[in-house]
């Protein structure tokens, strides 16, 4: 028992399921990707909210949807306070003109600084031109040494150049 609560098969499962969404759902956010961690995250996390209100029933079930409703508020309203909301959300304004793929050909291997921070899209400026990139590896902060490692058609990747 676990204060008046007997654990049996349903409610451990109720428990794994939730704990397994929000360790996805931290995943997606740690991670630059598809969003595949962030979509299985928010059904594994909505799936066990749902068992426990038909296990338990509806007012459980509010409960829970009051109670996620008010961690995710809280998440997010930490996350700016401490900034870590600035490293996942692009504030810059990108210029998006009409642009010369030609330009392009022969950058790989070329190396630029970040104009913006790049989370995974931003601006590097490289001879003298600045252009729109997308990261390999994620997050890079501004003013950073990047290195063109691919060109597909008008996407760029870049990686950060470590010293």
């Amino acid at each position: 028992m676990l204060s008046g609560i007997v654990i049996d098969n349903m409610l451990l499962w109720i428990i794994i399921v939730g704990i397994i969404g929000l360790i996805l759902l931290i995943a997606e956010a740690l991670m630059p990707g598809f969003g595949i961690f962030g979509i299985l995250g928010t059904v594994c996390v909505l799936g066990s909210t749902v068992m426990a209100g038909m296990k338990y029933g509806f007012g459980v079930f509010l409960i829970l949807v009051a109670a996620l409703i008010i961690l995710a508020l809280i998440f997010v309203r930490v996350a700016q306070t401490k900034g870590v909301y600035d490293k996942f959300v692009l504030n810059e304004v990108l210029d998006t003109k009409d642009f010369d793929e030609s330009i392009l050909q022969g950058m790989e291997g070329k190396k630029g600084i970040t104009v913006t921070t790049i989370q995974p899209y931003g601006k590097i400026e490289i001879e003298g031109k600045q252009i729109d990139v997308c990261s390999e590896g994620g997050y890079i902060e501004k003013n950073k040494s990047v290195e063109i490692v691919q060109v597909k058609g008008k996407t760029v990747i870049v990686k950060e150049v470590v010293s």
